[in-house]
């Protein structure tokens, strides 16, 4: 299994820079810094919690690579990780209210069956003693502006227009009154920033235009703010963007030496090889594992092209790879974007037991890394390996019609709902959040949704947890 604790080298000068713009010593207050897949964005927001944290700033922290992250769970997380100071939390009371006020008007919506089915064409309730019994049966949570706003279709239908811009607003409150508690400047880091270019537009134009001066924001992700939204450039010199190079020589061979590599000359050649790229380093070092020690993984021939050093080392590792069923899921598996021992059933056509041991052997591997529903494969890797997969063009779609199949089935979608979809169809994923209105947090929001058309292959995300080079 990979390491709990990954060793991490380098990467001094990005937290100097992030000390620098906590300390007002910048002309900046938003810092973007991007970089392709495996360079080690990830790492350098690691190093950047850690360093707020060793030094009593209070920051929030949003993941992109979160499948389900909207408008309101970004403002619910901002909220979650400042207000889990003590000093702080009453600075977000009134958020809280308004957001938990909105959490049950989703109840509402849900119990009812949706806006159709719970009024007339004169925007009257259809049922009001059905009604009744679902505000009741929320209990005591349920306010008289919440009577108000759900007992007729017009009302609703004009809070639910404007509760994004409404919480935005009464969060920015929230973070004027938490800056002014803490006497320090606030800090909030976005990752994986590539897996909400979707939400691009309101971050930019609403979420970090209502930031209070004195908060201090990075992102981090593939592609620079202004290749994103040209809309990036009005903020002029408040942006700082920067490319995340990679590491020198000195730490790459340090994260070399931490994993067994001693002998100068292999460290030279290895080097040359690798370049100072995290992802290529820990590769190879799972090269060194799978071959049985650094002395027996032979010549490495260099390239300029990074892919194609990581493609070939991606080939040798799966080659050595000794448990067939585990070669197997590493090669078909990457079409699905995150996995459970249940998909890894459903694409290798193996029974449950099966699959739960072959998703526990997944666990050792140091491309394989935590995600909220499972397990993942760091973005880069899957995105080579989908490459490398759709040579296989039957097989491809063979697995895709599996997955599809697989969710539809989950989701509860007969065939006869599902709609056609082209060979080259990404792979789908469904997400259902039900739960009840009472304790709910940002993750708990009443929904059912079922997504059948995720990001492409051209973007995959960037969380490079393993990459701790």
């Amino acid at each position: 299994m990979p390491e709990p604790q990954p060793y991490i080298v380098g990467r001094q000068a990005e937290v100097e820079r992030f000390a620098a713009l906590l300390g007002g010593r910048t002309k900046y207050w938003l810092l973007n810094i991007y970089g392709p897949g495996g360079i080690g964005k990830t790492v350098v927001g690691q190093r950047m919690q850690t360093y707020a944290q060793e030094n009593g700033i209070p920051l929030a922290f949003v993941d992109g690579i979160r499948p389900d992250l909207t408008p309101d769970r970004i403002l619910y997380t901002i909220k979650e990780g400042l207000a889990a100071s003590e000093a702080l939390a009453d600075a977000f009371h009134d958020f809280e209210r308004e957001f938990q006020e909105y959490l049950i008007v989703q109840q509402v919506l849900q119990r009812g069956g949706g806006v159709q089915a719970m009024f007339d064409v004169v925007g009257s309730i259809k049922d009001p003693a059905g009604f009744a019994q679902i505000i009741a049966s929320l209990g005591q949570g349920v306010t008289e502006t919440i009577k108000r706003n759900t007992s007729n279709r017009f009302a609703l239908e004009r809070y639910l227009r404007g509760v994004e811009h409404a919480l935005t607003n009464s969060l920015s409150a929230g973070l004027s009154a938490a800056l002014e508690k803490a006497h320090r400047p606030l800090a909030l880091i976005i990752d994986t920033y590539e897996e909400l270019e979707g939400l691009d537009d309101w971050v930019c134009r609403k979420l970090v235009r209502a930031v209070p001066e004195g908060m201090k924001l990075v992102i981090l992700g593939r592609n620079a703010l202004s290749k994103v939204n040209f809309d990036w450039n009005e903020f002029g010199e408040a942006l700082h963007s920067m490319e995340l190079p990679e590491l020198p020589e000195a730490d790459a061979k340090a994260f070399l030496v931490h994993r067994g590599l001693r002998d100068p000359t292999a460290l030279d050649e290895v080097y040359r090889f690798t370049g100072g790229y995290p992802l290529l380093l820990v590769l190879v070092w799972h090269l060194s594992r799978e071959v049985g020690g650094w002395d027996k993984i032979g010549a490495l021939e260099s390239e300029a092209d990074r892919d194609r050093i990581a493609s070939k080392l991606l080939d040798r590792i799966l080659r050595e790879e000794r448990v067939k069923d585990v070669q197997a899921f590493l090669e078909k598996g990457v079409v699905a974007r995150w996995f459970t021992p249940e998909v890894v059933s459903v694409v290798l056509d193996v029974s449950a037991d099966a699959g739960r041991a072959i998703y526990q052997k997944l666990e050792r591997h140091s491309f394989v890394e935590r995600h909220p529903y499972g397990l993942k494969f760091h973005d880069k890797v899957r995105e080579l390996l989908v490459a490398r997969l759709k040579f296989n063009k039957p097989e491809y779609e063979r697995i895709v019609k599996r997955l599809t199949d697989y969710y539809a089935e989950k989701a509860g979608i007969r065939p006869e709902d599902k709609k056609a979809k082209p060979a080259e169809a990404p792979m789908p994923k469904y997400e259902i959040h039900i739960h009840s209105a009472q304790g709910m947090t940002i993750g708990d929001a009443a929904q059912v949704t079922c997504t059948f058309a995720p990001k492409t292959e051209e973007n995959p995300s960037d969380s490079e947890d393993h990459s701790s080079a």
